[in-house]
């Protein structure tokens, strides 16, 4: 039994190894005949017809143990299967699985009868794994929608599903992404959770498989490890500690509602982090543009949507106007991975940004197009305060006369973002100006940008890396900060001549 059991590291090894012991044919069936595991694969019409009788007979006499024999010489033993757990275990009920064992002599040796009860066992095993696995995906999954309805702004939906699955939602928090390898996010949850004490929601990121995110508590949310009582290290710094190789990037303290803001942040952050020998970083903040424009930016914002926001589907079963608008925000995030961020198919994606194009008049090929998207639904979604007091909302400002997005790029608190932007560059790294240009001017197309400088696309990645670091913000992998960067030169450039760019719409 010592070597059975040390062979038996599975259901269908030990079935092998029964089959490869008696000589015969061995499977593991359910009561109706139905093979759960087999050796040799399958069967023939004769063993299974042979199984199939025997199975009925046991079902009628309501038996444990049955031998049938259809011709001499070759015949069928057939030995109820117990697991572990509650049930009955007189005998007068009939087992859930049957170990069948066909040939000429089944019970030529003892090693069936002593396989029984560790062929129980491994089964049990086996469909508590598969138990506990389902129990993980679902546990998963539902933290993953938490997430998605927390960055669309579903605030209280949200909290509901949280109060069920635990913890509870903390505001403010901080988001962390945590970039560890994909074999390793197990490992990683595992000690993040032991660092929070419990208190942060944890979610496997759909779209980057390398990724775990963390909305935390914006407080201390747990005491120092007794080894270091004096420890006043912020999380990113002790999960870097705690998690070899490991690269984190946060995002400042933020209201619940602003978190799709706080992981574009924490994005930004780990872009910085990668370059830094303490391996992780903080948002470098900065107001954004759409903050700055304010109440002034509502009334364009407001005019360039309208078609997008006022969209009726002519039919039942195309998307709305709040399905295009979930899509444009997560394309415009995530460019092609949106398919994964939202689950659908590439197919479905393109459909509704063609349908976003036709309604909004735009070219969302053109990263400027999507630059004037990306604020307008930032701006959109900034609280509407009038002057009837603190935080009353009213209606939106009417429509802008004219250019209204050149307009707002001429405010003086619009100029002075833009500078602030581009500061790193002209001060820090006037070289680099020339490959953010390119960059942005081939609409952030990495081979196109390659061919406009005259290097190699693995020389062009390099140099975006590099301005990685200066500019603190992402520009490799989306989010990144494309639609901000294209702005800040649309804003410089035009203080300079007066006039929009060519290539670009006006919004």
């Amino acid at each position: 039994m010592h070597r059975l059991a040390r062979k038996a590291d599975s259901v269908g090894a030990l079935v092998g190894w029964l089959a490869r012991r008696t000589g015969c044919w061995v499977g593991l069936v359910d009561p109706v005949g139905g093979v759960q595991a087999a050796s040799p694969q399958g069967g023939d019409s004769e063993v299974m017809s042979l199984v199939a009788d025997g199975l009925r007979v046991m079902r009628e006499r309501r038996l444990r143990t049955f031998v049938v024999g259809e011709s001499p010489g070759r015949s069928a033993a057939l030995l109820a299967v117990d697991t572990p757990g509650p049930g009955d275990r007189s005998g007068s009920v009939p087992s859930a699985l049957v170990l069948a064992v066909v040939g000429d002599d089944p019970l030529g040796t003892a090693a069936p009868a002593d396989a029984g009860p560790l062929l129980g066992l491994c089964w049990w095993a086996q469909e508590a794994e598969r138990a506990r696995r389902r129990v993980e995906i679902a546990d998963a999954r539902g933290r993953e929608a938490v997430l998605h309805l927390l960055m669309s702004g579903h605030l209280t939906t949200a909290h509901q599903i949280a109060s069920v699955l635990a913890p509870r939602l903390y505001d403010p928090a901080r988001f962390h992404i945590i970039e560890c390898g994909a074999d390793r996010r197990a490992e990683t949850i595992r000690i993040c959770t032991e660092l929070t004490g419990g208190r942060a929601w944890i979610v496997r990121c759909p779209v980057h498989s390398d990724h775990v995110l963390v909305v935390a508590p914006a407080t201390p949310v747990a005491p120092a490890p007794p080894a270091a009582p004096a420890d006043a290290r912020p999380l990113e710094a002790a999960l870097t500690a705690g998690i070899e190789g490991c690269v984190v990037g946060t995002g400042d303290a933020l209201a619940l509602r602003d978190t799709a803001v706080g992981y574009e942040q924490a994005f930004h952050a780990l872009a910085v982090a990668r370059g830094r020998p303490e391996r992780w970083a903080r948002f470098d903040a900065a107001l954004g543009l759409s903050v700055v424009v304010g109440r002034d930016g509502h009334a364009w914002a407001d005019h360039l949507l309208a078609p997008l926001t006022g969209h009726v589907p002519a039919r039942a079963t195309d998307p709305d106007s709040r399905v295009l608008t979930d899509t444009l925000r997560s394309w415009l995030a995530f460019s092609s991975a949106a398919t994964r961020h939202m689950k659908i198919h590439r197919n479905t994606l393109a459909a509704r940004l063609r349908r976003i194009d036709a309604l909004l008049g735009l070219n969302l090929e053109l990263v400027g197009d999507q630059a004037k998207l990306d604020l307008a639904l930032r701006t959109a979604a900034l609280p509407r305060v009038t002057d009837h007091g603190p935080g009353a909302v009213g209606p939106a400002p009417p429509a802008p006369a004219g250019d209204g997005f050149g307009a707002l790029l001429r405010l003086p608190a619009v100029q002075e973002w833009a500078l602030t932007q581009l500061r790193p560059v002209h001060e820090g790294a006037p070289a680099l100006e020339a490959t953010l240009r390119a960059w942005l001017r081939n609409n952030t197309r990495l081979s196109t940008t390659a061919q406009a400088l005259g290097v190699s696309v693995t020389g062009a990645r390099k140099r975006l890396v590099r301005l990685e670091q200066v500019l603190h913000r992402s520009l490799v992998q989306a989010p990144n900060a494309r639609h901000d960067l294209w702005l800040a030169m649309e804003i410089l450039d035009r203080g300079e001549t007066g006039q929009e760019r060519p290539g670009a719409h006006r919004g």
